[in-house]
């Protein structure tokens, strides 16, 4: 067993609490103490200006004296209701959106160089902001604190929608594609001018997502094809189901961006002019967010290949290793990620036929002797993993709380989910792992493989109770109390149970230790180790492992441990194998909204 140690010794410098003081290269900022944290906040700092339907562009503005960062600033259009940006403590939406929150531990010199975390949200690319509670960071700068290895975490508002993730010619034309990726870039460059006034070191600097967020540190790792010589804005990446995917699986596909520009175009009556591009400019921001709504709530606002900064399809590119080889990465996915896609299924699955059937509507460009392969690969009564849950408690789940909860399943459901969740999800975590091992760059791997809650499904978005669905790994991550994840989507830890609580701890200084130090296996020099969890292993193309984060078969100890990445090696195999042909057509009507 491995030896634990945790003091909760202030990392610095307690001392009188006078509002803390930062300066940038345009100016110098006055933010808050938060006492409950032992925290300084500066909140609501812009990064860049955000011209409607272009580029970013730098935010040159200076001043003297001191400008207020007390307070959340605007974000950017999205869905996020009045209720969630109440409690986010956020006022309004905003065209000029692009301002990010910095949290330090309180008390230190800003001449100390602190390791810097920088979250970047998911939500489809159509939603999220960078205050959502949801993602909270006080509480792992807490925990870093605490762990005698204090970070600085940065969150950011990048463009999402329509108005982040714009299609179309005139779009291409113009160069003004995939907008929130660029919108991200410019806060990094932004971080690495100024984070040094508030502490930070601009040499550690680490990228943290999830899902999209995720999706967006994989196009930050591959942009523009490695072709501009910048200076290294990451060292590390922390990437959470999602990375390069498979074929358009997380991209518009040119004809969807031309449509869904189409759609714009005629819902804003630009049809008759000669400049569309023009024409929609003189709407304002809320304006075009509402007409996209009309048009479709997914598919279209997605990053598009455009020869610029998605140089290439992520898959080639990734396989081509035209990418920088000076970061590293820590990279995994949840055991039952598919579940996402096949809760949208409209029909029960209960025989060959039908999974056969409804793969041919999803992947209309696909061979039948492809998709034969796929069948084979995927055998109904395949062991866990892949699956987390026997089939006769899947059966049971089914009777007693989807079908209640509206959603429909059958015999054939943990099958299908895990075709997809390989496709959209695991299979591209593989990939990247793998290629990582290839060129002899670091990468972890993990496989989160807890069910966090037996509430009824109808209680959350994401089809529970039962499994390690997508975003249930939040609260563990995170290292939320369950007071506070009683207001998000995602189910918090399990009262009671001490080894839930465990692995939430173990997971948060794994973590911590790999934005520290680089390393998820680092201590501090207070000796700080996790029982219950082996050494985290780098991955290894003649020997691939995943470190599996399980508390779910036995409540009362954590079931951590070092698993060959081998399972389900032939289906994972087939999808990269054949990009073109494997060509998703989403079946989510409109008003679904929930990747």
């Amino acid at each position: 067993m491995l030896l634990y140690y945790l003091t909760l010794l202030p990392v610095a410098l307690a001392g009188s609490h006078k509002a803390p003081v930062a300066t940038t290269l345009n100016g110098t900022y006055t933010g808050r103490h938060l006492p409950e944290f032992s925290q300084d906040l500066f909140l609501g700092i812009p990064f860049a200006r955000a011209p409607l339907l272009g580029n970013p562009l730098p935010w040159n503005e200076s001043w003297k004296g001191s400008r207020s960062a007390e307070y959340n600033g605007p974000i950017c259009h999205c869905y996020a209701s009045p209720a969630e940006m109440e409690r986010a403590n956020v006022t309004e939406k905003s065209d000029e959106c692009l301002n990010l929150n910095i949290i330090r531990p309180s008390g230190i010199d800003n001449k100390i160089k602190l390791p810097v975390v920088v979250w970047l949200y998911g939500g489809g690319f159509v939603d999220g902001f960078g205050a959502d509670i949801n993602s909270n960071l006080s509480y792992i700068v807490q925990a870093s604190a605490a762990q005698h290895m204090p970070i600085i975490a940065v969150t950011l508002n990048y463009r999402v929608g329509f108005l982040g993730f714009p299609g179309g010619a005139e779009v291409a034309e113009e160069g003004v594609t995939n907008l929130g990726f660029k919108d991200q870039r410019k806060a990094l460059h932004w971080i690495q001018e100024n984070i040094a006034g508030f502490g930070g070191d601009p040499d550690k600097v680490t990228l943290w997502g999830q899902s999209a967020g995720s999706h967006s540190i994989t196009h930050q790792i591959l942009a523009y094809g490695d072709q501009r010589g910048e200076k290294r804005l990451f060292r590390g990446a922390i990437m959470v189901s999602s990375s390069v995917g498979v074929g358009n699986s997380h991209h518009a596909t040119r004809d969807v961006a031309l449509a869904g520009y189409k759609g714009i175009v005629q819902a804003t009556n630009c049809t008759n002019t000669q400049d569309t591009l023009a024409c929609l400019r003189r709407l304002s921001g809320e304006q075009l967010w509402e007409a996209s709504l009309t048009v479709s709530n997914f598919d279209p606002w997605r990053p598009m290949v455009d020869g610029d900064f998605v140089s290439m399809p992520p898959t080639i590119q990734l396989h081509s290793g035209k990418f920088r080889r000076d970061v590293s990465v820590l990279i995994g996915t949840n055991s039952d990620e598919g579940l996402a896609v096949a809760k949208t299924i409209p029909e029960d699955l209960n025989t060959e036929q039908q999974v056969f059937s409804t793969l041919k509507a999803l992947l209309p460009d696909a061979r039948n002797e492809t998709l034969d392969l796929i069948m084979r690969a995927y055998p109904l009564d395949a062991p866990s993993p892949p699956y987390s849950l026997p089939m006769a408690e899947t059966d049971r789940l089914c009777e007693e709380f989807w079908i209640a909860g509206g959603l429909r399943c059958g015999t054939q459901f943990r099958r299908f989910a895990a075709m997809f969740g390989d496709f959209f999800v695991i299979a591209g975590r593989r990939a990247f792992a793998q290629k990582f091992a290839e060129l002899g760059m670091t990468a972890y791997s993990y496989r989160f493989d807890t069910w966090p809650t037996s509430f009824p499904i109808t209680n959350f978005t994401n089809f529970k109770p039962g499994f390690a669905a997508h975003s249930t790994e939040y609260s563990y991550f995170f290292r939320f109390p369950r007071a506070h994840y009683l207001y998000g989507n995602n189910p918090p830890i399990p009262e009671g149970s001490q080894a839930h609580l465990q692995l939430s701890q173990g997971i948060a200084a794994k973590l911590i230790a790999y934005i520290y130090a680089g390393n998820p296996n680092a201590v501090s020099v207070t000796f700080y180790l996790v029982p219950g969890f082996p050494v985290w292993p780098k991955y290894d193309v003649k020997k691939p492992t995943n470190l599996v984060f399980n508390a779910t078969e036995h409540p009362d100890r954590l079931n951590v441990q070092v698993e060959p990445d081998t399972w389900r090696k032939k289906g994972m195999a087939i999808w990269p194998k054949h990009p073109i042909e494997l060509d998703y057509r989403r079946p989510v009507p409109d008003g679904d909204n929930s990747q």
